[in-house]
């Protein structure tokens, strides 16, 4: 008996100090709290072992304790390396309790399989599944933080949560064949070591217990079931990976107010004038790139490339406006254009939510536009996020087809175009697929121009991207010219990217939210809106932030709304912003700390 209260008292202590060290702001409450509840956790982890008499030895309980052991350290310890030098207030002592106490679950659940010896192997292949399943938790991180440095936050779960299948083969596909080796044969390997061990410990393993026995291991797995897995109130989702899970989650579900709210928005919305002022028909458009960086374009930076010849060749065009000091709110698609494209931005975050604020689409639906939304975006994943939402509320709304392992090229869209009723007051949203990593998927082969075709170089594939995305934006603006009556486009990326690097959840750096944003007005809208071209001209080297696009397109419509606040729009003498007050990263960092701009 004295070798399982040695493990016992081993357990729990090494896991409490542990869980201290890890821990950043505790107080002596909390502290005292945690060196109480660890003894009966680490207590039940250890009791199916005595209780059976099996050898500490014994693969029956090592694999189990591998899994244990694996939560206690994980989540707790990412976090720490990555969060401990600006953090002071944060500890996880929900994953030290499921830790300990998975590892008495699994163990008591073995024993209990090989006592009855009814098909042990087919059920203890079962087991050995379940716990491999619940380790693959922890290693998943473990390979998060290998790739990036940081352990998952917010914006990483919602990158994962939100990411598109074709996505996820891409981004494999941009390893050397080792590192996908070592992605997968790990946890691999893992599995086939834990099922080879509990099944050879099954075979030299002898367990016989008696009734007395068999009721305690009954009452430990049925208690600790209990406590691991009820809903809502379990240990398993209080733990620090599955808790910001289910936040994600939740906050995606959340967003789905937007819809049930519409009715209520759009009668409080008011908006004039109800019909534009073009003397025949006309469309205005709003193209959306992705992952486009203006520090890589022609037209707004001294590159060795000329990526963006087209755009380049307007910047002497009085018909086009360039905005050499735009940025996005944050480098994160979702994130940005949920305050894009509506009201919600990082400057009214604590007096609006997305799911109560007006879209562009509410705005254009007034002004008497016939609205549709084109994307090459494959619905951004499988939840119905922010995006999807203000998209479907469009009267068209479509999707490229997005096959498995199927590239689509942005210039699928353009047969979108030709829907359009030439005879309707249009407002078009063209979504890009633009430039988003992995960037040698983004153009055909043969519309390489730099590098060799099919050739894997991220630089070179990313200023290829680029090129292809200026001849779409080249073919859409002619088509649009030649048969919309096209009056005016507006152009931003959601975010910008840095090529030579993969793309990282979290902030890194002002190279990633530094955007291209363009306008374009024809005669007529000039003709029309002399004050709001000149504004917008006069204010070209002003600096901005895409969440504030949703005003500018009010600007741009030209209309009055209760639901439109002129301060925030890039085309009004009103506009309040200057460069020391905007800001990124939704509000962490301000545009003035970019000394490298």
């Amino acid at each position: 008996m004295f070798k399982y209260l040695l493990l016992t008292a081993l357990l729990y202590f090494i896991s409490y100090l542990y869980y201290v060290k890890v821990s950043h702001g505790l107080g002596h409450k909390a502290e005292f709290l945690q060196l109480r509840r660890f003894l009966p956790c680490a207590l039940l982890a250890v009791a199916p072992a005595a209780t059976a008499q099996i050898q500490l030895t014994n693969s029956l309980l090592l694999t189990s304790m591998a899994v244990g052991i694996s939560w206690i350290i994980t989540y707790p310890l990412l976090y720490w390396n990555t969060y401990h030098k600006n953090s002071t207030d944060f500890g996880f002592h929900f994953d030290t309790v499921f830790g300990l106490y998975i590892i008495g679950w699994l163990t008591a659940l073995k024993i209990i399989v090989l006592n009855f010896n009814i098909f042990p192997i087919t059920f203890l292949i079962i087991l050995t599944t379940v716990e491999f399943l619940i380790l693959l938790i922890p290693i998943s991180q473990w390979i998060f933080y290998f790739l990036y440095k940081s352990c998952i936050d917010e914006n990483s779960m919602m990158m994962l949560q939100e990411t598109h299948y074709n996505e996820i083969l891409e981004f494999f596909k941009s390893f050397s064949i080792p590192v996908n080796l070592l992605i997968f044969v790990i946890p691999t390997s893992v599995y086939g070591i834990f099922i080879y061990l509990n099944i050879d410990a099954s075979v030299s393993t002898s367990i016989s217990i008696n009734i007395y026995q068999l009721i305690t291991l009954l009452a430990i797995v049925a208690f600790l079931t209990i406590y691991l897995w009820k809903k809502g109130k379990g240990v398993f989702v209080r733990t620090g990976i599955v808790e910001l899970y289910l936040d994600v989650k939740e906050y995606f579900e959340t967003t789905k107010l937007y819809t049930q709210n519409m009715k209520e928005r759009l009668k409080d919305l008011q908006v004039t004038p109800q019909k534009p002022v073009f003397d025949k028909p006309s469309t205005i458009l709003l193209i959306i790139g992705e992952s486009e960086s203006r520090d890589y374009m022609s037209a707004f930076s001294e590159c060795e490339y000329d990526t963006t010849p087209w755009l380049k060749a307007k910047k002497e065009d009085p018909h086009f406006l360039l905005f050499p000091n735009s940025y996005s709110c944050i480098a994160h698609t979702v994130s940005c254009l949920e305050r894009a494209l509506t009201e919600f931005n990082q400057y009214n975050k604590y007096d609006k939510q997305f799911y109560t604020s007006c879209s562009i689409i509410d705005i254009a639906h007034k002004a008497g536009y016939t609205t549709s939304w084109y994307s090459n975006q494959g619905h951004l994943g499988c939840a119905d996020t922010p995006v999807t939402l203000v998209a479907n509320t469009s009267q068209t709304a479509k999707w490229t087809k997005q096959n498995l392992n199927q590239v689509q090229y942005d210039e699928a869209l353009l047969e979108y175009l030709e829907e359009v009723n030439p005879q309707k007051n249009n407002f078009v949203v063209i979504h890009l697929k633009g430039n988003h990593f992995n960037f040698i998927n983004r153009y055909p082969s043969q519309f390489t121009k730099w590098g060799t075709p099919g050739k894997y170089d991220l630089i070179l594939n990313y200023l290829n991207s680029i090129a292809y995305t200026d001849s779409i934006l080249e073919k859409i603006y002619n088509y649009a010219s030649a048969k919309l009556n096209l009056q005016a486009i507006l152009y931003f990326s959601d975010h910008g990217t840095l090529p030579n690097k993969r793309r990282s959840p979290n902030f890194d750096g002002f190279g990633t939210v530094r955007i291209p944003m363009f306008a374009y007005f024809s005669d007529e809208y000039i003709q029309k809106n002399k004050e709001i071209y000149q504004t917008l001209s006069d204010n070209q080297n002003k600096y901005f932030t895409n969440d504030l696009s949703y005003e500018l397109m009010c600007s741009i419509f030209n209309i009055k709304s209760n639901h439109f606040d002129e301060t925030n729009s890039l085309a009004s003498p009103k506009y309040k912003f200057t460069r020391e007050m905007l800001t990124t990263d939704l509000g962490k960092m301000y545009i003035k700390d970019d000394t490298t701009k």
